[in-house]
């Protein structure tokens, strides 16, 4: 029995990443308008309301300061960082980069101490003999070119 089964609808309700973000930057930023509006009303029109924004004010501007002292912190550590990394990479790495052109120059000397003792005789072997196959392939060409052939209507043809 088959069943009328309704089809999968693709339901993308559209709260993607960037929506999301879009939303949250617009509220955050709607938050500071309206705090800033607030407080420059009441600085206006009230006397002792302007005392307590300039203490926010001046806490406001102490974090600042001490946000701006972590910041300078953590790029002189930051620096440090680069400075021993950077001391590593000379101390720790030359040794190895070294070690790999000694064998890189051992493997070339190996590569050339075997291409003239093995690999050139060799070659000169394989050329002697195919200069020689080729030399008795020339001679059997020869032969068969100086071989006299019979003529066409003779009883070496018939019989071929």
């Amino acid at each position: 029995m088959a069943q009328n089964v309704p089809p999968v609808k693709d339901e993308t309700s559209g709260w993607d990443i960037n929506r999301v973000m879009m939303i949250a930057g617009g509220v955050l930023v709607g938050v500071f308008v309206l705090i800033f509006v607030v407080a420059l009303v009441l600085a206006l029109t009230n006397e002792r309301a302007s005392t307590i924004i300039a203490i926010f004010r001046d806490v406001f501007l102490i974090v600042l300061a001490l946000q701006g002292i972590a910041v300078s912190m953590a790029f002189v550590v930051f620096v440090v960082q680069v400075a021993r990394f950077i001391n590593l990479l000379t101390s720790e790495f030359r040794p190895i980069l070294e070690q790999m052109q000694a064998t890189v120059k051992e493997a070339q000397t190996t590569v050339e101490f075997v291409s003239a003792n093995t690999i050139k005789p060799l070659m000169r072997i394989s050329a002697f003999f195919a200069g020689l196959a080729t030399f008795f392939r020339e001679l059997a060409n020869i032969r068969k070119a100086i071989r006299p052939t019979a003529k066409k209507g003779t009883a070496n043809d018939s019989a071929s």
